[in-house]
């Protein structure tokens, strides 16, 4: 019995989408509360929802909706509450506990605000985060609040 051309090559497709083994970004931290719609679009341009204990990963581009709060708590223990109408790109996120020497945080906020507490990394490397604003740069790993907003 021979099949339809359609359906082989579906299922070739779908032979070969279980053998390829998906390349995931590394995850640096989990969604620890959401109170809105919050998203994240993945370096490769795929977007899912994120909710309670959501991965987040390298290269993500995090986006909350109108009155929606998300706190995001990260591998080193530092932690990011992001504010309503928010865009912001988890770069870079190099974090390991016996390697202080690889430590680098890259984000880019786009839009919105969020405030931060230090984590270890930020504890041990001073000047390993690097914020980019449309305003401009920060550097530096203090607890802090940055806001694109005019007062």
């Amino acid at each position: 019995m021979k099949l339809p051309t359609f359906l082989t090559q579906l299922l070739a497709t779908l032979t070969l989408l279980m053998l390829t083994p998906l390349a995931q970004a590394q995850v640096v931290g989990t969604v620890a509360r959401v109170s809105g719609l919050m998203v994240a679009k993945s370096a490769d341009g795929r977007t899912r929802v994120l909710a309670l204990n959501s991965p987040l990963r390298q290269g993500d581009t995090l986006t909350t909706e109108r009155n929606t709060f998300g706190r995001l708590e990260f591998v080193d223990g530092a932690a990011i509450v992001l504010q309503p109408e928010s865009r912001l790109v988890l770069t870079r996120y190099s974090y390991d506990a016996a390697q202080p020497q690889l430590d680098k945080v890259e984000l880019e906020l786009a839009q919105g605000g969020f405030s931060s507490t230090t984590g270890e990394l930020g504890k041990r490397s001073k000047d390993a985060t690097t914020i980019t604003t449309p305003a401009g740069m920060l550097q530096g790993s203090a607890s802090m609040e940055v806001s694109l907003r005019q007062p």
